[in-house]
């Protein structure tokens, strides 16, 4: 996706936060601020992706910090609140079977994207099972996928937020239940909150299916800016299913050649447009329409 002047502020913002709520001395940051103000502007140009634009940037922050995973005690907090609740949803979710019980864990992981431990805006833990609920889907081709999977044998499963990847678990389980061999693609290198591979493994991920790291810290999976076994794993899967918006922003830019299954928020408006829904709601959808007339509705 390219940006979008919104785009430009909406991302320089985040990373001036990242410095900003650092734990350096108060001048310290503001010489830092200007480090990553000027080396900002040499980024922006005409014709910029949101996801390379928010990458080269966030690897900036990183070296102004010298830390390599600025995110790492907010992930473990959300991880830790993730895991206190996933019991929760998943006896919520044991009435249920076929499409509904998929498309409840799949509300799930959308709800679960807004776990967030730090900040007066996100949810709390309490709340989840409401939230849940109130998940309100702007796109819903959740019955197409359904029944797309229904004909397939392989999927990959492209990970997003750490917190969240408690939940996505869940939704793997579902899928091995339905006889389907899994390639999880976690991040190889520490990208904001994004579950990474070593944490995909610390969380016992390995043992759904095949994980693979994508050997880099790139918000998505292209060609040329991630492991080429990230690749080949989209590339074998009867179905791609997608989380986030980095990850929908990077196939924007290169769409694998399988059914690509996009789940995301959208917390944006430019998000909004290209994802076909509004601000705020969640969308579930084939990136470039269905690849077929099985809809299980």
């Amino acid at each position: 996706m390219l940006a979008r002047p919104e785009c430009v502020a909406c991302i320089y913002r985040t990373r001036a936060a990242e410095l900003a709520a650092s734990r350096l001395p108060e001048d310290v940051k503001v010489a830092k601020l200007r480090a990553l103000t000027e080396h900002y502007a040499l980024l922006v140009a005409p014709g910029v992706a949101t996801t390379v634009l928010a990458w080269r940037a966030f690897a900036k922050v990183k070296e102004l910090l010298g830390e390599e995973d600025p995110y790492r005690e907010f992930k473990e907090e959300s991880r830790r609140v993730a895991e206190s609740l996933a019991r929760k949803v998943r006896s919520a979710a044991e009435g249920k079977v076929g499409l509904e019980r998929l498309r409840y864990l799949i509300r799930a992981s959308v709800a679960a994207n807004y776990l967030d431990p730090g900040s007066p805006m996100g949810l709390e833990p309490g709340d989840l099972l409401r939230a849940i609920e109130a998940v309100r889907f702007g796109r819903d081709e959740t019955g197409r996928l359904y029944g797309q999977l229904l004909a397939s044998r392989a999927v990959a499963y492209v990970l997003d937020n750490s917190g969240e990847a408690v939940f996505d678990a869940l939704v793997m389980e579902e899928l091995r239940r339905m006889g389907l061999e899994l390639s999880i693609v976690a991040r190889g290198k520490p990208y904001q909150n994004d579950v990474t591979y070593e944490e995909a493994l610390q969380m016992g991920l390995d043992r759904l299916g095949t994980l693979i790291s994508s050997g880099t810290d790139f918000p998505g999976v292209v060609p040329g800016f991630v492991s080429s076994e990230a690749v080949e794993a989209l590339r074998r899967a009867d179905v791609v299913i997608s989380k986030g918006m980095a990850n929908f922003e990077s196939f924007l830019l290169s769409q694998p050649p399988k059914p690509t299954f996009i789940v995301l928020t959208a917390k944006c408006l430019p998000i909004a447009a290209a994802a076909g829904v509004r601000p705020g709601e969640a969308a579930a959808f084939f990136l470039g329409g269905a690849p077929g007339p099985r809809d299980l509705l």
